[in-house]
């Protein structure tokens, strides 16, 4: 199998005791073993061939070992982790299966499958799709313009993609700030006001700890009503409070059963070492060149083509360059 290789481990019982006794044992034995789920862990093997051997080699040494430590695991390989994930599901206890083809395998599969919430899964049901295949045959662009990024990203696991995500474990401490508010918040914009200060102390966490965040839990507790769970992929990792908060305020937007909001939990769930950012010697840092051209990409998305602009100065020899410009539209 060539290009990226996932080794999933899913086991049975996901008991707490079972689950931290799985992961030390992957540890010993893995390199970047990352925890989809209660008792379910993923590993990215590209590139260790000649150290730890061909994938299934890996595999039933895997396998091995947790019989040793009593647990009875299903270990499935595919390039990428949902499909690897889905596989090993599948798998009896004890055995391994690998497919190298992940969008393949999972086209006849029922779309119960893919993380979707129910009133999008009824929908799709609607339009008549009901496979991983149906759903994988839409369009890009026509996923996220009708449904937003979340239903996006699932789009791109049905298409046996994010081959990459395995690369993060929990932080080394628990890193979970909690908020109270007296009167409760009934629009976004003040939620995403009120969230700031919970993003600030957890950027201040992450810098503590060198590390940059992965993925974020936000629960919100809300008057009447169950507690509203958000999680949020960040991509690339980043720790920066403006880039946190950017990601929690895109998700609070396809949201429209937020209610009466009193109180928030916000937890890192994955995260990894901060890269260090080279600072050029003749132009600015392009961090916020990066952000700006993230929000530029987004608004343009929301909005259509034609309305996100950035001046261009056509003659900088002009007695007043400002002057000698002309607006095009921001695409990358």
């Amino acid at each position: 199998m060539t290009g990226p290789v996932t080794l999933a481990v899913v086991a049975r019982d996901a008991s707490a005791s079972l689950h931290e006794r799985l992961l030390a044992t992957l540890r010993g034995a893995l390199p970047r073993v990352g925890v989809l789920a209660p008792g379910a862990f993923a590993c990215d093997l590209a590139g260790t061939d000649r150290l730890l051997g061909a994938p299934p080699v890996v595999a039933r040494r895997i396998l091995a070992r947790c019989e040793r430590a009593d647990a009875f695991v299903s270990i499935g390989i595919a390039p990428a982790p949902f499909v690897a994930r889905v596989l090993a599901e599948r798998t009896p206890p004890g055995e391994l299966r690998a497919v190298s083809d992940g969008q393949s395998y999972l086209a006849p599969l029922s779309l119960d499958i893919v993380p979707l919430e129910e009133k999008v899964r009824d929908e799709l049901a609607l339009l008549g799709l009901r496979t991983i295949g149906d759903f994988a045959a839409l369009p890009r662009a026509a996923v996220f313009d009708r449904f937003g990024s979340a239903v996006a990203r699932a789009h791109a696991l049905a298409r046996g993609e994010y081959g990459d995500l395995v690369r993060a474990d929990a932080p080394p401490r628990r890193i979970l700030v909690r908020r109270v508010w007296d009167d409760a918040i009934v629009s976004r914009e003040q939620l995403v006001f009120a969230l700031r200060g919970a993003v600030d102390e957890v950027e201040a966490r992450l810098a503590t700890d060198g590390l940059a965040a992965l993925r974020l839990d936000l629960r919100l507790v809300r008057e009447g009503a169950a507690p509203l769970r958000i999680d949020r992929t960040i991509l690339p990792p980043a720790r920066e409070s403006a880039a946190l908060l950017r990601s929690l305020r895109w998700a609070l937007e396809e949201r429209d059963d937020l209610g009466h909001v009193t109180g928030c939990a916000l937890g890192v769930v994955e995260a990894e070492p901060a890269r260090g950012r080279q600072i050029g010697l003749f132009a600015p840092d392009g961090a916020r060149w990066e952000e700006a051209i993230a929000t530029a990409r987004y608004l343009r998305a929301k909005l259509g083509e034609g309305v996100v602009l950035r001046p261009r100065v056509v003659d900088a020899e002009a007695r007043l360059p400002e002057r000698a410009t002309e607006w095009v539209e921001v695409t990358r």
